[in-house]
């Protein structure tokens, strides 16, 4: 956009009716809060700066976006969505700014755009989107006069009859100059209203005739969140509208009813994705895959031909052709080789498993190298514990090495290429390339007693 210009982002709420103690922003949404979305359409236009508005969970607020290029503006007590934005003028600085609602997720860069752009050519003071809807419910109803222009917005709670009936509601978008005019009018707001709060709507009965409506076509994009229920519904929209998208794309989705996908998640070509898939950060599948059914993945990233069922995959990489689950859990810095197998209840961590490599029952491995084509048996487990230290022991596992059931290795160590390690060992030193390694009490058999046993 030419027109250089600040935003405005409202994350102050308390969010009454979510009853929640969590602020409403940091409510998820197809795996991110809720303040990411009108975030990002913002950045979309490249504003000058991004200002957000907090006051209620402002901690929580700012942790969780901390890494994020804005500037936190503290509201204090929230009394209305008028006094938030006079909160923001000392950081105002760009000749006009957009507000948004915090809780508006899925408001698109073009409506921000479209609505810059009628401010402009309409010369406006302050200029709003709206939107028309069957059933306004407690949307602010839009109230104009004869030649067309708005002339003011009255809120459910103070509402006569005539304008409940209207259908043009307010979606909580505005594009405001900033100007003198407008801080001066700003200041008048009071909180004579049910809610005692300063409203910011009251802005176009003080600045009417100077103000301009764009009404949005598409009232799914200017949907807010007010409850659990609104959240549901904007849940299921974004989930629609990303999984069409895939769809078009050449994935198939035999029931996108029971696929969870987030907004940056990356899936190829000729992909299947079963029922109870969730997918979410930044994953990305690569084309042929079968992932599902029951597999979450978060900040994954899969290449081709891989399948994923019945496991959690968090910050792992796995390469082509491998296979994973039933029941698996890969945690981060997993790195899985091409054709290798990861099955039933196993457990890798910070590990690199090698091409062609398996380990399919009971298995945790953590903090290790595990050779091509080793073969890591039911209940073996790498022991990297370090006591009083972060920093974990590492574990390497030789090219077809065999590691028998219930081995303990106890790192650091090293079991060399083709070494074989006898089920139930406990390894405590390193075992050279094709030797065989046994680390366990001898069997002791005693018949006596237990004939005794039976007799009683």
């Amino acid at each position: 956009m030419n027109s250089p210009f600040d935003v405005v982002v409202l994350a102050a709420g308390k969010g009454t009716r979510m009853r929640s103690a969590r602020p409403k922003v940091l409510h998820a949404l197809c795996g991110l809060p809720l303040l990411a979305y009108p975030l990002r359409a913002a950045q979309a236009l490249g504003p000058n700066r991004i200002l957000v508005v907090v006051s209620h969970g402002k901690e929580e607020v700012q942790e969780a976006f901390a890494s994020w290029p804005v500037v936190f503006v503290d509201q204090g007590e929230p009394l209305g969505t008028g006094h938030a934005v006079r909160q923001a003028r000392a950081y105002v600085t760009a000749p006009r700014f957009l507000v948004l609602p915090g809780d508006v997720p899925l408001v698109p860069p073009a409506a921000l755009a479209a609505l810059v752009e009628h401010h402009l050519r309409a010369q406006a003071l302050a200029s709003f989107l709206t939107v028309e809807l069957e059933e306004p419910g407690a949307y602010g109803r839009v109230v104009r006069d004869e030649s067309g222009r708005p002339q003011r917005i009255v809120e459910v709670g103070d509402a006569s009859p005539a304008e409940l009936a209207l259908r043009e509601v307010n979606s909580g978008v505005w594009c405001l100059e900033n100007a003198p005019l407008v801080w001066e009018a700003l200041a008048q707001i009071s909180p004579n209203n049910a809610k005692g709060e300063y409203y910011l709507t009251d802005l176009v009965a003080l600045l009417h005739p100077r103000v301009a409506a764009l009404r949005w076509p598409h009232p799914e994009d200017l949907l807010g969140i007010n409850d659990r229920v609104d959240l549901a519904k904007a849940e299921s929209i974004l989930r629609t509208r990303i999984l069409t998208s895939w769809m078009r794309e050449g994935v198939s989705v035999p029931d996108p009813a029971t696929v969870y996908p987030g907004p940056d998640v990356r899936v190829g070509p000729d992909t299947l994705l079963l029922p109870g898939t969730f997918l979410y950060g930044d994953t990305e599948i690569g084309p042929n895959c079968v992932i599902g059914p029951q597999a979450y993945l978060v900040d994954a990233k899969v290449a081709e031909g891989v399948r994923i069922w019945f496991s959690v995959v968090e910050g792992a990489w796995i390469a082509e052709g491998a296979q994973i689950g039933p029941y698996a859990h890969l945690r981060a810095g997993a790195r899985i080789g091409a054709r290798a197998r990861i099955g039933n209840f196993v457990e890798v961590k910070a590990s690199q498993i090698g091409e062609g490599a398996k380990a399919l029952h009971l298995a945790y491995i953590g903090d290790a190298e595990v050779g091509p084509r080793a073969n890591i048996g039911a209940g073996a487990i790498t022991c990297n514990f370090q006591p009083g230290r972060a920093e974990k022991f590492r574990t390497e596992i030789g090219a077809g090495a065999f590691i028998g059931s219930n081995a303990c290795l106890i790192a650091p160590i090293r079991i060399g290429e083709g070494a074989v390690v006898g089920a139930g060992s406990v390894i405590t030193e390193d075992v050279p390339p094709y030797a065989l390694a046994l680390a366990r009490s001898p069997q002791v058999v005693k018949p006596e007693r237990a004939r005794r046993l039976e007799e009683r």
